[in-house]
């Protein structure tokens, strides 16, 4: 075979490869959307027994390594996925249908290590119920910020854990290794910036990237009512010293 026909052979070997793995992965995002479409029109009792092989066939689809640069459309017309401005992490989450009014949430990360390899980690600690973490969150947005000229980022998420209230959570995590390592101290001290209302009343969680602070309104618990004031106060944390700081 002289060189031109071998150079042929091989691109059309490659094409061929592609085009199979793209086919692949393109299945596979139809099959787990077909999966959540019916997850989500099913009842309460027949959805809590899917939620368990649901989040299994996604885990299994992080694991994969080739899955790490598709885009996921017809998934994510169901869940939330969201990628970091430097694409090297992005999140997965979506209502788990635990029943009741309590929404527990699952969330996945699927991020490039150090090494280079593609790892997958768990973000909800699945204990919520039990321990009373608010880590249960449909992620929203994904900031990379920049301290001491390393990557950190900033995630925001919504959850609900009943009784007419719902929260927002924001945490900062840095690829560390192999692993995703939550800063267990960047809001002064905090692991992570908790942010509570009752669910009439918005809470609007975001981060201004150019002016590299948080924002939110903040209610008054009420203790004898059990409830959240209806007046909300805007408040914002900026990021100074590579720690986010509360402003007055």
């Amino acid at each position: 075979m002289n060189k031109g026909l071998l150079i042929i052979f091989n691109l059309l070997i490659s094409i061929n490869i592609s085009y199979s793995q793209e086919s692949r992965l393109d299945v596979t995002d139809r099959f787990l959307a077909s999966n959540f479409k019916t997850f989500y029109s099913v009842d309460t009792e027949l959805g809590y027994c899917m939620a368990p092989i649901i989040e299994e066939r996604v885990v299994t689809e992080l694991k994969d390594s080739t899955s790490f640069n598709y885009s996921y459309d017809s998934l994510s017309s169901y869940i939330k996925i969201r990628t970091s401005e430097d694409s090297l992490i992005r999140t997965f989450s979506w209502d788990r249908r635990s029943g009741g009014s309590w929404h527990g949430m699952a969330s996945y990360a699927q991020f490039k290590s150090k090494s280079g390899k593609i790892n997958h980690q768990r973000l909800d600690s699945g204990d919520e119920g039990g321990t009373g973490e608010p880590t249960d969150v449909l992620i929203y947005d994904i900031h990379t910020i920049n301290i001491e000229n390393n990557s950190y980022y900033l995630m925001l998420g919504w959850g609900t854990h009943g009784g007419g209230q719902h929260h927002s959570l924001a945490r900062v995590y840095k690829i560390n290794g192999e692993t995703l390592t939550l800063c267990d101290s960047i809001f002064q001290g905090l692991k992570y910036l908790l942010v509570s209302a009752n669910r009439a009343n918005k809470i609007e969680l975001e981060y201004d990237t150019e002016l590299m602070t948080i924002s939110y309104y903040r209610y008054e618990f009420d203790e004898n009512t059990g409830f959240y004031k209806r007046e909300g106060i805007k408040e914002k944390w900026i990021l100074n010293g590579g720690i986010f700081i509360k402003s007055n």
